[in-house]
């Protein structure tokens, strides 16, 4: 008889521990869910960043580069474009990592392409010819396998955050 009370308790313990089990794997589902959508934030937030310092910012930098600066002006302006250039470095590192055999203007005009910047602004920008951004474009889609597919150049780079 003494079997019966200790049987009984060790039932009840193991219905107590798998809901106690049940309960922890919801909190973890949760927890899980919570991580992803931080995770999502905070790539959404670093892209409107970047997004933010070329579209509004850059663009000016460049435009300014092409005035007739003095020399200190001229020294200011690089500076700034390059802090802020380092600003932005995060997205070029990851599609440079990615793509490790990307050439380093090839990855200058893939940053400009994914921020939505034509071709003859990014020739303007570069201060190369149109022709040579449509050749790296080219280049960018047979290196990221784009060349045979319906897939857009710009969407797959905005893609890569």
């Amino acid at each position: 008889m003494a079997d019966k009370p200790t049987v009984a308790s060790l039932e009840k313990k193991i219905r107590e521990l798998e809901i106690r089990n049940g309960e922890l794997e919801e909190t973890n589902k949760a927890l899980r869910t919570l991580i992803e959508q931080t995770r999502m934030a905070s790539q959404d937030f670093q892209q409107r960043v970047v997004a933010n310092v070329e579209d509004l910012v850059m663009v000016y930098v460049a435009r300014l580069q092409d005035t007739d600066l003095d020399v200190d002006q001229s020294i200011f302006v690089n500076v700034i474009e390059q802090n802020l250039s380092e600003i932005v470095a995060p997205f070029m590192r990851r599609i440079g990592s990615q793509h490790a055999n990307l050439t380093p203007r090839e990855i200058e005009v893939a940053n400009l392409v994914r921020m939505g910047v034509k071709s003859k602004d990014i020739a303007k920008l570069l201060k190369i010819s149109k022709r040579a951004v449509e050749f790296h474009r080219d280049s960018l889609r047979k290196k990221l396998g784009l060349k045979k597919t319906k897939k857009n150049l710009r969407a797959y780079l905005a893609s890569l955050g």
